[in-house]
């Protein structure tokens, strides 16, 4: 089956997202979606990129700094076979509106959900509203020691997303760990940022948790995605078996590791930027890049298609 590929833009404003209503008699029609449009023979996908958004909506992007990919999607319709190469855009001149006679708007990130969009879309609204700094919590004395240590990783380093792991805890208290992931849960909910439990998804039902983050092991255990669709499910992943394979349970993020040697893991083989870069690009869904990660490490990251970096020791 031919593939079709496709330049794909995700155009943020002020935290809001332009989408544009399909015409009824195209492919998925009557479904929104984000601009863009097919890549020519012997086109960039950036220039197919810029050349698109003038088309259709009457602006002018900044191909040096105004742009960075997003992710990659292959997705087998009954009719055809689409690839998505989506891009964010932040820099555009021009005021968007449509130039084809197609329904524009701008919509708040979160409120994507409520919208119908074409089945391959979906992993972007998964990218659109997952952040860039993850933090998996590390070792720590104490609840409060744990406390504070988030806190500051909150307050001080920005991070937007933490995964709470402490394997000992919920193994050999889980009362202390239910009591302190519901303490932590709130501390997060207070600052706007994702809280994920690393656990079965039968905690769910005693944490006030966004989600949870399945090690491989653990997913193995499902044959099919064990929490609603409303809830985040993240797997952790080390090789391009393990990422098809988890495809199967729809996850809407993996973390994809060792990138570079780490201290938590020093008998890992790291990957690599090249081979990650490969990895991310074959993944239909967003990929953070895990092991030696430093904020330093962010630019290269999301250049090599990551979602963004996870970390422990850098923020705590």
């Amino acid at each position: 089956m031919k593939i079709v590929h496709v330049a794909v833009a995700v155009i943020e404003r002020d935290d809001e997202i332009l989408i544009a209503h399909r015409p009824e008699h195209v492919h998925q029609g009557g479904l929104w979606e984000f601009p863009g449009g097919k890549v020519e023979s012997g086109e960039m996908v950036q220039q197919a990129l810029k050349r698109e958004l003038h088309e259709e909506l009457g602006i002018d992007i900044d191909l040096q700094n105004g742009i960075r990919p997003l992710l990659r999607i292959r997705h087998d319709y009954a009719d055809k076979s689409v690839l998505l190469d989506v891009w964010k855009v932040t820099g555009f001149s021009g005021k968007a509106s449509g130039m084809e006679g197609q329904p524009v708007k701008w919509v708040g990130k979160h409120l994507l959900t409520n919208y119908d969009f074409p089945e391959a879309n979906k992993p972007i609204i998964s990218a659109i509203n997952l952040p860039q700094k993850y933090l998996v919590t590390g070792v720590f004395d104490s609840a409060k020691d744990c406390y504070a240590r988030l806190q500051s990783a909150i307050t001080e380093h920005g991070v937007e997303i933490v995964q709470f792991r402490c394997h000992k805890m919920r193994l050999e208290d889980s009362s202390a760990y239910i009591d302190s992931a519901n303490s932590l849960a709130k501390l997060c909910h207070q600052h706007k940022v994702i809280f994920l439990l690393n656990s079965a998804p039968s905690l769910l039902s005693h944490v006030e948790a966004d989600g949870v983050h399945l090690t491989f092991t653990e997913a193995l255990l499902h044959k099919s995605r064990p929490i609603p669709l409303n809830k985040i499910l993240g797997i952790s992943c080390h090789n391009e078996e393990e990422l098809i394979w988890a495809k199967g349970l729809n996850p809407d993020y993996v973390i994809l590791s060792p990138v570079k040697e780490t201290k938590t893991h020093v008998d890992a083989v790291p990957l690599g930027w090249s081979i990650f870069q490969k990895l991310a690009d074959s993944a239909p869904f967003p990929v953070f890049a895990l092991g030696g990660m430093t904020l330093s490490d962010m630019d290269e990251a999301l250049s090599m298609g990551a979602q963004g970096i996870a970390a422990i020791r850098e923020w705590w």
